[in-house]
């Protein structure tokens, strides 16, 4: 049985974050209950085993990834990820409820209760989702799978350069493995590296790291458009350009770019606050598709920008669970008409998420001032792995961000950095970009204009180590939030909420929401996923 003060000591820990938040972005609070229940540790171990979605032999790898995943989350925390998941995730509830309440919504007897458990379980999403009777999808994903778990990925496996220090490879995408390989100097094509390979590749990976030093691997793999780098401790990280300039930044960078009226977006229906707003979705893999899918939850009208269908995606097994809530068109920007199509739907948006490369887009006319042109008053969310640094332009993810800025030399040492429990450094950007964005609705129904939020991979891993710091030094009282070690709320009866009429096929069974407002209670609806849309699904 878990050691109840654990899930206390975690519950205590988002007190002080959802207060520090709140005092960050002046927000009044609600009543706010953390959850903090032991008795959920046997339910979730049961399910590593009996909500597998992968076939024989996988199926085993997918509950060795499971099993420790879960049983961290009844563990201390050197770095608070449950608790500041679970506190901005808080947070976002607050916010979406004052959007209701401006939208002509009664919501003075709104409650929020946060349970811990289901708060950490968002981190490890990726491994604890799960589908059934979709048999094309699966093997779509398992092929996803297979391909992203090899002796590059750096979120499993480090290696020691010539001059002692450790060094982490993160490409997740082919074209990014291709390119890291060639630079490398491999011995074989970047195809040939996968799951049932890695025994031998990590030899000869760690014998070509060995011949160079870690900065110069860490220039290589920039260089060549890949990812990869030097592990650092968290005052190295401080000391450096990009990191001085990262602390420099607030949390959440909100400016007003352009004047107009106040939108009137009408009364919330049924669906939740955000009912009737358009969200237009251009973001991939983890971070990106967090914040969306936030708003989707919250009922936003999120339609997501895809090449091909969601059965068939590259990265399916990265991103299946952040496809809840959304619908797709399948838009080729290479083709004119469907590229003019993107544009107008940027034109009727009222919300851009973008998650891409800094400039990737720039080629077909959809830059940030592009989409700006199009449509000044939108509210332009956008996060990357290094923000508006003089690293701007280099592509990162999330165990490459906890790498360098020093999170995972805290987590363990230097000699052995030990990467967070899931890749919180995904999720919780995502997260923190959405409570951003919600902020910034409440702002336009409040007094119009376009709006430009901003976070990065980065700066989320700094504000990790500033709730760390908080944690381990605050002893004052909280007076924004409680704190409760039961819960009658019966969503957290079970670890998954399944669904159907999705765009796989069969039952998507994704984690039960670790946020229960009694204003908007969970809307199955919201989790849906379409594909072959033409446009928006809501009327407004």
């Amino acid at each position: 049985m878990a050691d109840n003060g654990v899930i206390r000591r975690k519950a205590r820990g988002a007190q002080l974050i959802y207060e520090d938040l709140l005092e960050r972005l002046d927000m009044r609070p609600i009543p706010t209950t953390f959850v903090a229940d032991e008795g959920r540790k046997g339910m979730l171990s049961r399910t590593c085993f009996t909500s597998n979605p992968f076939p024989v032999p996988l199926n085993v790898v997918l509950t060795k990834l499971r099993i420790p995943a879960v049983q961290k989350l009844f563990e201390d925390e050197i770095i608070p990820q449950t608790s500041a998941i679970a506190a901005v995730l808080a947070a976002c509830s607050t916010a979406a409820t004052e959007i209701g309440a401006l939208r002509g919504d009664d919501v003075s007897g709104a409650q929020i209760r946060c349970d811990l458990v289901f708060a950490g379980l968002q981190a490890v999403r990726l491994y604890m989702s799960d589908h059934k009777h979709c048999k094309e999808f699966t093997r779509s994903r398992v092929q996803s799978a297979i391909r992203v778990n090899n002796a590059l990925n750096g979120s499993m496996h480090k290696f020691r350069a010539r001059d002692g220090r450790d060094v982490s490879f993160h490409v997740y995408y082919q074209s990014q493995q291709e390119r890291l390989v060639k630079a490398l100097g491999l011995a074989k094509p970047s195809s040939e590296y996968g799951f049932f390979t890695m025994k031998k590749d990590l030899k000869e990976i760690a014998a070509k790291v060995a011949t160079m030093d870690a900065m110069e691997l860490e220039d290589l793999s920039f260089d060549c458009g890949a990812c990869g780098c030097m592990i650092r401790s968290r005052e190295e990280w401080e000391a450096s350009e990009v990191g001085k300039a990262v602390i420099a930044m607030p949390l959440i960078r909100t400016e007003k770019l352009a004047e107009s009226e106040a939108p009137d977006w009408g009364r919330p229906t049924s669906r939740g606050p955000l009912s009737g707003i358009r969200v237009l979705d251009l973001t991939h893999i983890i971070a990106g598709p967090a914040c969306s899918r936030i708003l989707a939850e919250y009922g936003a009208d999120v339609l997501l920008v895809r090449r091909g269908d969601f059965k068939h995606q590259e990265q399916a097994m990265l991103e299946f669970d952040g496809w809840a809530g959304k619908h797709s068109i399948q838009l080729d920007f290479n083709v004119p008409e469907q590229l003019e199509r993107a544009k107008q739907l940027i034109r009727e948006a009222d919300v851009v998420t973008y998650s891409y490369q800094n400039g990737c887009m720039d080629k077909f006319g959809l830059s940030e001032a592009d989409i700006r042109a199009l449509n000044p008053n939108v509210i332009y969310a956008n996060l990357n792995c290094f923000s508006d640094t003089v690293w701007k332009e280099r592509p990162g993810w999330a165990p490459c961000a906890e790498d360098i800025t020093g999170l995972s030399v805290r987590n363990g040492s230097l000699e052995q950095p030990k990467n967070l429990n899931g890749v919180p450094l995904d999720y919780f950007p995502g997260f923190i970009l959405a409570l951003g964005t919600l902020r910034a609705i409440a702002q336009r129904l409040k007094e119009g204009g376009g709006y430009k939020v901003t976070t990065s991979l980065t700066r989320g891993a700094q504000y990790l180590h500033e709730c760390a710091d908080l944690c381990e030094r605050e002893t004052r009282a909280v007076h924004t939030s409680s704190v409760a070690v039961r819960s009658k709320d019966k969503v957290w009866d079970s670890v998954f909420q399944y669904v159907k009429g999705c765009a796989t096929g069969g039952e998507c069974g994704f984690s039960a929401p670790p946020v229960v407002n009694t204003a908007y209670p969970a809307d199955e609806r919201n989790l849906v996923f379409t594909d072959g849309c033409t446009g928006w699904s809501q009327q407004r």
